[in-house]
């Protein structure tokens, strides 16, 4: 078995930035089809490891002591977290990148009135 030495936000944010190239649209921070995506891959690979790891407490499959431990790391990096907590911290980031997002058009609406503005001089 191969474990990804990226943790699963660096994998997000890669494929996100990868799928911006050669788009020059400003990316949509609110669509939510990108977190549903994610989600889905990860569960999709937590099934994985589960069913693994029932084949090795079964005996089906042989134990390896370096999977286990790295099985181990990550489930203790996992922040013990509630759910409103989570959602505090979503809601928060979603604020930021709107905020972004805002400011990034007035820049595009101030350049565009300055060109006007030098059109006219």
């Amino acid at each position: 078995a191969v474990v990804s030495t990226q943790s699963t936000g660096d994998q997000v944010s890669l494929k996100f930035f990868q799928g911006l190239r050669g788009n020059k649209k400003t990316p949509n921070f609110n669509d939510q089809e990108q977190i549903i995506t994610s989600c889905s891959e990860m569960i999709a690979q937590i099934n994985i490891v589960m069913g693994h790891v029932k084949k090795v407490l079964s005996g089906e499959a042989p134990s390896d002591k370096e999977l286990g431990r790295q099985l181990m790391e990550v489930v203790q990096s996992i922040p013990n977290l509630d759910g409103d907590t989570i959602t505090n911290m979503l809601n928060s980031h979603m604020q930021d990148l709107l905020a972004v997002e805002y400011l990034t058009y007035l820049t595009r609406q101030q350049l565009a009135i300055s060109a006007r503005i030098n059109q006219i001089l």
